[in-house]
């Protein structure tokens, strides 16, 4: 559920999350089996380079499984720059840095991103107010929500309720680690709020 060389869950571990999200929401989850997989081996995460850098972690790296979604796997998202980047929900990191892999889901931690399902055209859409740990969970809710949108509260800058108003977002969801509870962390949230 959780990575060796890293604080992260898996997407398996975000998967238990998601279907326990799908059981409160009255929603069928899509079953793993369904989904077209992505690996990528050799990721060396955040244990080993805030670490000591161990070698241990080094000789024993995680492999990332990555579930594409069914309905689509484009999505865009703002950097923090301000530029809008045309990118992939799973996007491909077998070249990637070891330590840089985990940003194969949603393009990693962006102020802003966005995602279509071109199969719905219910107008349902969701919020998620996340940090690192949503990454992997996203993906899951891509085929529920004719729109997904997902703020990374420590680096968005506008406000949650106008843009849930503006945007017409019935479900706001928080999905965050432990450390949102810090008091930093809330003070980010907060912001987002005023």
């Amino acid at each position: 559920l959780y990575f060796r060389t890293d604080h992260h869950w898996t997407a398996d571990g975000a998967y238990y999350a998601y279907q326990q999200f799908c059981q409160a929401k009255g929603i069928m989850p899509k079953s793993k089996d369904d989904h077209q997989i992505q690996e990528f081996d050799g990721f060396v995460g955040s244990f080993y380079s805030f670490g000591d850098q161990a070698a241990v972690l080094a000789e024993n790296p995680d492999v990332i499984t990555a579930y594409i979604p069914l309905s689509t796997n484009a999505m865009m998202y703002v950097g923090a720059d301000g530029i809008e980047m045309d990118w992939q929900v799973i996007a491909d990191v077998s070249e990637y840095d070891d330590g840089n892999k985990y940003s194969c889901f949603i393009g990693g931690d962006n102020p802003y991103s966005v995602i279509e399902n071109p199969l719905l055209q219910d107008g349902s859409s969701c919020l998620v107010i996340k940090e690192s740990y949503g990454n992997a969970f996203v993906p899951f809710l891509v085929d529920h929500y004719q729109t997904v949108h997902v703020v990374d509260y420590r680096y968005y800058q506008g406000n949650v309720p106008q843009f849930v108003a503006e945007n017409g977002v019935q479900d706001v969801i928080f999905l965050n680690n432990a450390d949102a509870l810090s008091e930093g962390a809330v003070g980010y949230m907060e912001g987002l709020f005023q």
